[in-house]
């Protein structure tokens, strides 16, 4: 339980992080949060996208960290492990693949 805490607090860190910190900037001002996550992998070593990205990668490993703290004395891994594709693979699909 104690890893699920960890877990959280380093996203939602990350995510105000990039809010109080380099949401003002003149070009992050005009995208959405979608449009950020969009340009961010390719504009990693910019210090903005990268914070956003990374902070998302951590918000993609929520269920698992969740799952295997909850879950992890019973059988229950494997449905842990297929929700988290599943979850991983919509979010990406609707975040990086949008027409």
């Amino acid at each position: 339980m104690l890893f699920l805490f960890l877990h959280l607090s380093i996203t939602l860190g990350g995510f105000a992080f990039f809010w109080f910190r380099f949401r003002n900037q003149p070009e992050l001002s005009e995208l959405s949060l979608l449009q950020i996550l969009e340009k961010s992998p390719k504009r990693l070593r910019e210090v903005a996208y990268g914070v956003f990205f990374f902070s998302f990668l951590s918000f993609l490993l929520l269920p698992l960290s969740l799952g295997f703290s909850v879950y992890l004395h019973t059988d229950a891994n494997v449905l842990v492990v297929v929700v988290w594709i599943v979850w991983t693979y919509n979010w990406c699909k609707y975040t990086f693949w949008r027409e």
